[in-house]
């Protein structure tokens, strides 16, 4: 009984230090609930990593460089001294492309401006370490953009390319404020078993 106690200890005390527990919003930008597809929703439940700047290709929380007290979520494509492309093509990072391993099932999004269902394309990206899900759309053209990231900052990248609300949009991060998005406990309802107990990156 006293091993339990003291384990139990030892996982609080980890919990305190380490991890944060964050519901994401619906109230945020028009675009944002859209922009974290497919891999979050609203209401999901996550522990997040404090302590720890997110790496390459990790899920990062941050907080918002326009609005004080929210938070933007994307993925990290941009460290400092990394030379950015995002266009209708995919993402490249110092001039390496960011694998498209394969497709899966396609998606109905509402579009955040119109309201309009869009369908959406889901690819599977590789980063090497590990693999995630993406949304894409041929016909919306979203343009080429490029940038070099500068010392303290940090590049995000939605992983819903198109209807997106990243650094696009916002510019670069304080990395300082940014944390990894790790696990997701459970999404809206905890019934929901499709959206509950993953590991995310």
């Amino acid at each position: 009984m006293w091993l339990g106690g003291i384990l139990g200890a030892i996982g609080l005390l980890l919990y305190l230090l380490v991890v944060d527990v964050w519901v994401v919003p619906r109230g945020q930008e028009v675009q944002f609930p859209a922009s974290i597809l497919p891999t979050l929703m609203p209401e999901d439940k996550l522990l997040i990593h404090r302590g720890r700047v997110p790496r390459w290709g990790e899920l990062a929380r941050c907080a918002s460089p326009q609005t004080a007290g929210e938070y933007v979520v994307g993925r990290v494509f941009g460290v400092p001294g990394d030379r950015v492309e995002v266009s209708d093509a995919g993402i490249s990072t110092n001039g390496k492309p960011v694998s498209a391993r394969t497709w899966c099932k396609q998606q109905v999004v509402a579009h955040p401006i119109t309201g309009n269902l869009v369908t959406m394309q889901c690819g599977v990206a590789d980063t090497g370490a590990w693999s995630f899900e993406y949304l894409t759309n041929s016909e919306m053209i979203t343009g080429t953009r490029s940038a070099l990231v500068e010392a303290g900052r940090l590049y995000l990248v939605s992983d819903n390319r198109v209807m997106h609300h990243d650094s696009r949009d916002f510019g670069q991060v304080d990395a300082a404020t940014c944390e990894h998005i790790v696990f997701r406990l459970w999404g809206e309802r905890y019934t929901d078993s499709s959206r509950r107990f993953d590991i995310l990156w």
